[in-house]
């Protein structure tokens, strides 16, 4: 891939999977390319598109298997949303707008049919820029890390009801994990229609930089300090075995849930 007048190459893979104990796949991920047009992004991109790309993942909920059409809606419908704004200069304002519009169109899908009432789904979304930017949006308890050999970082802040008393210095850590609904969201694309307030924020990518989206069913099993698995993961021979040896980590402990993960890293 082009960047500037330097080559910089990207590489990336994801992969869903179902885990132990649940009987159907409510997690999704895109891969979306901002070219001439809006397409799926190639497994191997040659060339940057003119506004870069988005990496999503999200995890649904709600009755019957309407959390796997929320999770879907989502990844598929940000992606027209934000293509739709790709050339604001604002583009942290254009993240924000197409979380929202997003949100609003979930809901009108919910209400159109009895069996979705309430659907909704965790959204974390990635915009990588070819000037060397990122900008990420993010709803939920799916996360965003960057990181590399020196260490990760996580990107996005979890939006369940321990994680906000934990940044509100309401309870610690460890009494929170007592809590049976310390992991009951407090904001969800869709759902009950609360007001959106999605998280926003822009960081730099150069080469070395490796970046990782995950629903919970990944880190939840795994627990919150996911740096060594991260660098066993990208010590693997590429992204895809790297993606699957991750999965397996997840199921090997325990899998109680859908487990999603999608790897991305700039190589010279």
């Amino acid at each position: 891939m082009k960047k500037g007048q330097s080559s910089t190459g990207l590489q990336w893979a994801a992969l869903s999977d179902q885990g132990r104990r649940r009987k159907n796949n409510e997690d999704a991920w895109g891969a979306w390319s901002f070219g001439q047009m809006l397409a799926r992004m190639p497994e191997e991109p040659r060339i940057w598109p003119a506004e870069g790309f988005l990496l999503m993942v999200s995890d649904g909920m709600g009755g019957a298997k309407a959390g796997e059409v929320a999770s879907q809606f989502c990844v598929e419908r940000l992606a027209r949303e934000l293509y739709a704004r790709r050339r604001e200069p604002d583009r942290g304002a254009a993240m924000r707008t197409a979380f929202v519009t997003t949100h609003e169109a979930l809901m009108a899908e919910a209400d159109a049919d009895p069996l979705k009432e309430g659907m909704g789904a965790t959204l974390s979304a990635l915009w990588l820029l070819p000037d060397g930017a990122y900008w990420f949006g993010h709803v939920g308890d799916s996360r965003i890390h960057a990181g590399g050999p020196d260490g990760w970082q996580q990107l996005t802040e979890d939006q369940s009801v321990g994680a906000g008393m934990v940044r509100r210095g309401e309870m610690s850590a460890e009494d929170v994990n007592r809590l049976r609904y310390r992991s009951m969201l407090e904001q969800v694309m869709g759902g009950a229609g609360a007001p959106l307030e999605p998280q926003i924020g822009r960081g730099q990518w150069s080469a070395g930089l490796a970046l990782a989206l995950c629903s919970d069913g990944l880190y939840g099993p795994l627990g919150d300090d996911m740096d060594e698995y991260y660098r066993e993961a990208l010590a693997r021979p590429n992204l895809t075995e790297g993606a699957r040896w991750l999965v397996e980590q997840a199921n090997d402990a325990g899998g109680p849930d859908n487990i999603t993960v999608l790897l991305a890293r700039f190589v010279p």
